[in-house]
């Protein structure tokens, strides 16, 4: 058996973010946001992309997935491979967003609900931090009272799980070692046959997808290890300033090996950190190397 790597984004929105899947989601949450009794999910409804926060102050708003439980309260799940200069910025902005554009014209504040962040990295964030979770939320500084608790920031730092299979106790554990680990292995980890994590690993079996399906997670698996290149090689050379912005020659030319391979605009977007609007400019003028 063959498994497909759940760090790939295209494989990732197939179990964390689809309906056919919800009950793997459900799971995901509660153990990473540690809720239990009556603050446990029960239910979700992915929201579809005209219920999505866009285009505020000319930035774009690229969520990986985005849902609301039976009380209302909304998430946004997101994957990130590659570590982008103010990450943290980005992530607080996008909940801010998400939380601001609930009340629509003539509606009342009592109508906003709630927005949780789940970050999903592939690199060490918080680097004096051993821990591989992190969980912050509005708290008193004197009482650490949650009073205020309408946002909240869970990351989840890959690069720090180190458990072994026969080490794993929690489902919150269980979870982080299916994306972190699954796809070293051929056949079903015996920690995992059992509910959701069997079913996780069901879906990423290479054989279960189309060709079509295939031929799109292949070329988001290209771009994403050609952008992580770029990064690196970019730093290497001192390019912060290049990589910050998004415009450095490499990270072009990926965009534009993207563009002729058919890959979606917005993923494109995502991943190199270019501007819609950009990656548009580009398909005009398929040999400029300049935006």
């Amino acid at each position: 058996m063959i498994f497909l790597d759940p760090r790939n984004d295209i494989a990732f929105k197939k179990i964390f973010g689809s309906d056919e899947h919800k009950n793997i989601t459900i799971s995901f949450l509660n153990s990473i946001l540690e809720l239990t009794g009556k603050k446990t999910i029960a239910s979700i409804d992915f929201l579809n992309n005209e219920q999505v926060p866009q285009h505020i102050d000319k930035k774009e708003n690229i969520l990986d997935i985005f849902c609301v439980d039976q009380a209302g309260n909304r998430y946004i799940v997101e994957l990130q491979i590659a570590r982008v200069k103010e990450f943290d910025k980005r992530i607080v902005y996008y909940a801010a967003k998400a939380y601001s554009t609930q009340l629509g014209k003539g509606m009342d504040y009592f109508n906003i609900m709630p927005v949780v962040t789940v970050s999903v990295l592939d690199f060490v964030m918080f680097s004096t931090k051993k821990s591989y979770k992190s969980i912050y939320s509005l708290l008193d500084t004197k009482t650490h009272d949650d009073d205020l608790n309408e946002l909240t920031f869970a990351f989840v730092e890959l690069p720090k799980f180190n458990k072994k299979e026969h080490e794993l106790e929690t489902v919150e554990e269980k979870w982080i070692y299916f994306i972190k680990e699954i796809k070293k292995h051929t056949e079903i980890p015996t920690a995992l046959r059992q509910n959701e994590f069997e079913e996780a690993c069901q879906a990423l079996n290479r054989m279960t997808w189309s060709e079509q399906a295939l031929d799109i997670h292949d070329k988001e698996a290209i771009m994403a290890s050609s952008y992580r290149s770029s990064i690196e090689l970019a730093q290497e050379e001192g390019l912060e300033k290049g990589i910050e912005k998004g415009r450095d020659q490499r990270t072009i030319e990926v965009a534009h090996e993207l563009l002729s391979c058919g890959v979606n605009i917005e993923i494109i977007a995502k991943s190199t950190g270019l501007l819609i609007d950009e990656i548009k400019q580009l398909s005009k003028y398929p040999n400029s190397k300049k935006l």
